[in-house]
């Protein structure tokens, strides 16, 4: 892989984690909406919400792009991958136990109870994604040969499913009149790794140019001031039921960003190095943004008083993600911590 098509996936991974965090923000930014009535902070908020549910997608289509065409045995994808993953999810739910502890050190220590988050995955909100990509990991032989018997056909066929799929999550949510069709492939295991392989790896800029990052961003902006102009609607007529209309769009604002990314030209080496030690981090900073943000989220009332509501809507995940690189960057020293989390 060439410097340049790395920089692109760091550039869509430090998006996506900036997007994660923001996810996380609750009134502070992500339902910074449902808190006031209209101008810069009610806008910029309701389009951020829908925007950041591209996170789980591109991080799952990064690694189709990236993956699903590697020669690899099951023994090394058990101990490279897999068994690494199980290795985070011990490790990092033990300090989150610890860390739990401390704040209730009359609960008292207990190692069944800590072996029953990890089976769960309850002990922090947002560790749910590392079980997914668990569940991703296990079926990525599956997924390899599915992907290598599938040409630009099945690919468009399969964008076309999702399409349909849309069309009638939207008429759905219209009418309250749901669907019997069933669409086993379109699971976000399954559609969003095989999208990100089709999109990076299958759709070739020298047969058939890709749009100029100029069309796609165009087309992502449409895309969801479309989303944002329907969501403002079912809010005015009182809908509360928001995670799911965004879901729908989701997919579509993800590919769009990954085609907007890949024909971005970074020229500059101090950029792209930059990019790749963020990139390098981003993992690591999914897994502790919790505790930053936290601490972050001190600042705050200071944040807001010079720059407004929507000013620290950006400004609070944004200081987040950037006090977590730096923690995890000098973490990543200690060559355990760096196997760990890559």
């Amino acid at each position: 892989m060439n410097g340049e098509r790395q920089a692109y996936i760091d550039l869509l991974r430090v998006l996506a984690i900036f997007f994660v965090v923001f996810n996380h923000t609750r009134e502070l930014g992500y339902t910074l909406y449902t808190q006031v009535s209209g101008g810069p902070a009610y806008w910029g908020s309701l389009s951020l919400s829908i925007l950041c549910k591209i996170a789980v997608p591109v991080f799952f289509m990064i690694s189709g792009g990236l993956l699903l065409g590697r020669q690899e045995s099951l023994k090394d994808l058990f101990r490279r991958r897999i068994l690494r993953y199980t290795a985070v999810i011990l490790v990092f739910t033990f300090l989150q136990y610890l860390r739990i502890l401390r704040i209730h050190p009359d609960y008292g220590f207990h190692p069944g109870e800590w072996l029953r988050y990890c089976l769960t995955g309850t002990i922090l909100e947002p560790y749910w994604f590392l079980y997914a990509y668990l569940s991703f990991l296990l079926f990525l032989p599956f997924l390899r040969r599915l992907a290598a018997g599938m040409g630009k056909r099945e690919y468009r066929y399969l964008l076309a499913l999702k399409v349909l799929s849309t069309l009638l999550g939207l008429f759905s949510f219209y009418t309250g009149i749901s669907s019997g069709l069933s669409f086993p492939f379109l699971t976000d295991l399954i559609f969003y790794p095989l999208i990100g392989y089709g999109l990076m790896q299958v759709a070739d800029p020298a047969a058939r140019p890709l749009p100029r990052p100029a069309v796609s961003l165009a087309a992502l902006f449409l895309c969801l001031l479309s989303a944002v102009l329907q969501a403002h609607l079912f809010l005015k007529n009182g809908r509360t039921d928001m995670e799911g209309f965004c879901s729908l769009y989701a997919w579509m604002l993800a590919a769009l960003t990954v085609l907007w990314a890949r024909r971005i030209q970074i020229k500059s080496v101090r950029i792209r190095r930059l990019l790749a030690a963020a990139g390098s981090c981003v993992f690591g900073v999914y897994l502790l943004e919790d505790v930053a943000r936290n601490q972050v989220e001190r600042f705050v009332p200071a944040i807001r008083s010079c720059c407004g509501l929507f000013g620290t809507a950006l400004l609070f995940p944004a200081l987040s993600v950037l006090v977590c690189l730096t923690v995890v960057y000098f973490l990543r020293k200690i060559p355990f911590v760096r196997t760990l989390i890559g």
